[in-house]
C-alpha cells in the first residue's frame, strides 16, 4: 500500500503496483506502508481517493507463473518449499480451517510444482501449472486463507485477491467466508468496492495520468513523456504473449474461474484478441474505468 496526501494506492500483485508505486512516489510523494496489505478503516475517515490496479486475467496468470520461472514471487516460494505454511489463515476464527490446511500440507509435493516451472517458454509447463492452481488438491499449497474459503470454489486466486484487496478492510474478512456461489461473490463486490479509480496494467500510464487529473493532480508534460520513456519494474524474463501459453481447455478455464474481472472490465480472452503481447491493450476494454464520478 502507497500512502500520500490524497491518495491511497493498493496494490495488487503482477498488475504493475511496483512500478505505479514509484511513478506516484516521484509526481505526488508519498511513503509505501506494505506490499498487497489489506487498508484499514481509519483510511475511510481521511478523505482519500482510493486507486487500485488490474490485468487481464490471462495475461495475469503467464506474468504469474513466469515471474516463478525466474524463482521470484511469493507463489513460487510457496509452492516450492517443503513444509506447512498457515499465512493467511486466522488462527483464532477459524481452527477447524487450520486443521485441514495442517492435513492438506502433509500431502503437499514441491517438486511437481517446481517441474512446472522448467521453462519460460514452455507453453506446455504453464497449462500444467494453470490446472493445478486450479485443482483444490493444490490450493492449500499457496496459502493466503484462499483454500479455507468457499469462494475458491467458483473463482481462481485473482478474483480472490481483487476482493480481498479492493472489497475487504483489513479488520472485515470474515464476510469472504459468505461467498460461495458467483451471483454472492459479484453482489459483494458491486456493494463494497471502495476503489474510486482503476489503472489498468494494459495502459498503465495514460490510466494513471487520467486518475491524478481526476484527483485534481496535474502532471507537467516534460513529466508525462518521462513516465512513458520509462521501463517496466519487475518484469519477467517471458518473450511471448499470453496467445502463445493458452489452448482452448485452458482458456475456457481462466473465462469461468475469472469471470467477475473479465465481465467488469470487458476483458478477451488470447484467440479473440488481435494482439499477442503483453503491452496492448485487448479489444474490448474501456478507455477508462472509474468507479468515482467523471
Amino acid at each position: 500500500m502507497f500512502v500520500a496526501q490524497k491518495i491511497v494506492y493498493l496494490e495488487l500483485q503482477k498488475t504493475g503496483c511496483t512500478h505505479i508505486r514509484n511513478l506516484l512516489k516521484e509526481v505526488v510523494g508519498g511513503e509505501f506502508v506494505d506490499k498487497h496489505n489489506l487498508v484499514d478503516s481509519n483510511f475511510f475517515n481521511e478523505d482519500k481517493i482510493f486507486l487500485g490496479s488490474v490485468r487481464n486475467p490471462w495475461e495475469w496468470y503467464t506474468s504469474l507463473w513466469a515471474y516463478g520461472c525466474d524463482r521470484r514471487g511469493g507463489i513460487y516460494t510457496q509452492v516450492t518449499k517443503p513444509g506447512i505454511s498457515l499465512k493467511g489463515i486466522r488462527l483464532k476464527n477459524n481452527p477447524y480451517a487450520a486443521f485441514t490446511a495442517i492435513l492438506a500440507g502433509l500431502s503437499k509435493d514441491p517438486q511437481k510444482w517446481q517441474q512446472t516451472y522448467r521453462d519460460v517458454n514452455d507453453a506446455g509447463a504453464f497449462r500444467e501449472w494453470l490446472h493445478m492452481m486450479h485443482d483444490k488438491r493444490y490450493w492449500y499449497d499457496f496459502c493466503e486463507g484462499y483454500g479455507v474459503r468457499p469462494v475458491s470454489k467458483v473463482a481462481g486466486l485473482l478474483t480472490y485477491r481483487y476482493l480481498k484487496l479492493f472489497c475487504t478492510k483489513n479488520d472485515e474478512l470474515n464476510k469472504l467466508d459468505t461467498l460461495s456461489t458467483f451471483h454472492q461473490l459479484a453482489d459483494y463486490e458491486k456493494e463494497n468496492c471502495f476503489i474510486t479509480h482503476f489503472i489498468r496494467n494494459e495502459q498503465l500510464e495514460s490510466d494513471l495520468f487520467t486518475a491524478l487529473e481526476k484527483c485534481a493532480i496535474a502532471i507537467p508534460d516534460q513529466k508525462k513523456t518521462e513516465i512513458m520513456s520509462c521501463s517496466r519494474t519487475n518484469a519477467s524474463s517471458r518473450s511471448y504473449g499470453a496467445n502463445y501459453y493458452y489452448d482452448s481447455a485452458s482458456e475456457k478455464l481462466i473465462a469461468a474461474r475469472e469471470q467477475l474481472i473479465i465481465e467488469k472490465f470487458g476483458y478477451v480472452a488470447p484467440s479473440l484478441s488481435n494482439n499477442t503481447s503483453s503491452t496492448v491493450l485487448p479489444v474490448g476494454v474501456p478507455a477508462f474505468y472509474s468507479n468515482g464520478p467523471s
